[in-house]
């Protein structure tokens, strides 16, 4: 067994459920060199996708929410359980990337909930303004292929 491999072993046998006490549902968790990050659902709360980091999977430290500024996310008269949902967080060629959907009502199901993507060079920011994409639906994520290309996968 490597070292590396002990060492994730060692820590899987520490973690306690919940990771995150309290309210943090639908994470995304990714990994960069030896940071772990956790991105999780916001709904109708600001700042819009919070963000933790890690070193172990055990201890979490907040780093605090990504879409912040209200031009940005617009969450007025946003339903109970409406909004943000679903953050996909991954990394790629030094940048992460951050998908999530934004629901506004479920009078049509799940099927119409806008999707965005935001980048930043580091997890604290500072993050793009949301670009909307073309892919409705919630829990969208993002493929980053080896040839270059970068694909929305969406229902």
């Amino acid at each position: 067994m490597s070292t590396e491999t002990a060492d994730v072993a060692t820590a899987a046998r520490s973690i306690r459920n919940p990771v995150l006490a309290g309210f943090h549902p639908d994470p995304s968790i990714l990994r960069v060199g030896d940071d772990y990050y956790l991105a999780t659902s916001t709904f109708e709360w600001y700042p819009g996708v919070r963000v933790h980091h890690s070193r172990d999977l055990v201890h979490w430290r907040a780093l605090g929410g990504v879409v912040t500024d209200r031009r940005l996310l617009d969450l007025r008269g946003c339903g109970d359980s409406n909004g943000v949902w679903a953050p996909d967080l991954t990394w790629h060629d030094g940048e992460f990337f951050l998908v999530y959907s934004d629901v506004a009502s479920f009078a049509s199901g799940y099927w119409d909930p806008q999707n965005f993507l935001v980048t930043a060079p580091d997890i604290t920011g500072p993050w793009s303004d949301p670009v909307k994409l073309h892919g409705h639906g919630f829990d969208a994520a993002l493929f980053h292929d080896d040839d270059g290309s970068t694909w929305l996968l969406s229902m």
